[in-house]
């Protein structure tokens, strides 16, 4: 993907690929509001918690994982510029 292109609302043509984001993002929105109002304890979290306790290695990786993916998809010229500043 070139630079110009990263400002490109494209990506939002209401096609199948951009409801199927659409659906996936609401159905997650109602299943976590569902289990926080009416089943407290199997949220998200809630499962992913003994998972990071068991093995920390893992909570540090989903958090590295995370802070890619917010460089990633916000400040895509810093990405960009970590990648070359790594490459040399």
């Amino acid at each position: 993907m070139r630079p110009e292109s990263y400002a490109s609302w494209t990506a939002w043509r209401l096609d199948v690929l951009t409801w199927l984001w659409i659906v996936w993002l609401v159905q997650f929105a109602v299943l976590e509001f569902v289990a926080l109002k009416w089943h407290p304890g199997q949220e998200l979290t809630a499962h992913l918690r003994p998972l990071f306790l068991t093995f920390p290695v893992l909570w540090w990786t989903f958090l590295g994982v995370y802070l890619w993916l917010g460089v990633h998809f916000f400040a895509p010229t810093v990405e960009r510029g970590l990648l070359s500043l790594l490459r040399g």
